[in-house]
């Protein structure tokens, strides 16, 4: 089912993805202008994209003209993009992440080096960050050390 979808059916599907994430209404109508797509192609690409679940639409007069409002299922249309070895990378969300490295916004990053004054090793922040994020939080780890004597 979603193993037969082509190249402009990965590109509108994405893009439909992305407009929903801004929470604007997409008008079928507008679709070719703003992708550049044939509107044959568009409306084709769509309609097969109904058909396996993946958008609706819903009729609605815009501009005295009929047309429909295309909703994404986002669920379901990433499961679709997985299925066929596509990703969805949500922009926004990287860049949230990246954001969040506490290296990021330390005033002391041009002086952080290893076995410098600012070590990495040793910074609180980055420590919090790296557990918070491998879930290592609330599984604190004992570590045991042998001290090895000259014989």
């Amino acid at each position: 089912m979603s193993s037969s979808l082509n190249k402009n059916d990965v590109i509108l599907l994405k893009w439909l993805l992305r407009q929903s994430k801004n929470g604007e209404e997409v008008y079928q109508s507008m679709i070719p202008v703003k992708t550049k797509l044939n509107p044959k192609v568009v409306s084709k690409v769509l309609n097969k994209l109904e058909k396996i679940g993946v958008i609706e639409r819903v009729p609605i007069i815009y501009n005295k003209r009929k047309t429909y409002i295309v909703k994404p299922n986002v669920e379901i249309a990433i499961k679709v993009l997985k299925e066929i070895g596509e990703d969805y990378v949500d922009i926004d969300e990287v860049v949230r992440e990246v954001l969040s490295i506490p290296c990021i916004s330390c005033p002391q990053t041009e002086k952080c080096y290893e076995g410098g004054f600012y070590d990495p090793v040793f910074c609180p922040l980055l420590t919090e960050y790296i557990k918070s994020k491998t879930n290592m939080k609330n599984k604190e780890q004992n570590y045991t050390f042998k001290i090895f004597k000259p014989s």
